[in-house]
């Protein structure tokens, strides 16, 4: 592919988008992280997000990963500082009262 063709293609009226693992990984983890810095984003329940978890939870348990346990999701999606579930809230719960 060269630089010029798009990895994005439209078939009526239709966006596709061809991209690997680690790059899904990347971009659900670019939305997710707006989510975390903006409480007044409106991608929580965006289509695109939701969609991109699924796809990366199915791929996880085909890898064997727990996707029901928070760690093991985020060492699946290359996270380096994975943090509890109770930090995670304690922090999300500070947040909201600053």
């Amino acid at each position: 592919m060269s630089s010029l063709e798009s990895r994005i293609t439209k078939q009526q009226g239709r966006f596709a988008l061809d991209r690997s693992l680690g790059e899904l990984k990347r971009i659900y983890q670019a939305l997710f992280s707006q989510l975390r810095t903006d409480s007044e984003a409106d991608i929580d329940e965006s289509d695109l997000l939701l969609d991109l978890q699924i796809i990366l939870q199915r791929e996880a348990r085909a890898e064997g990963v727990d996707t029901s346990t928070h760690s093991e999701w985020s060492r699946f999606l290359g996270d380096p500082s994975v943090t509890s579930c109770e930090q995670r809230y304690a922090d999300y719960q500070e947040k909201k009262l600053q």
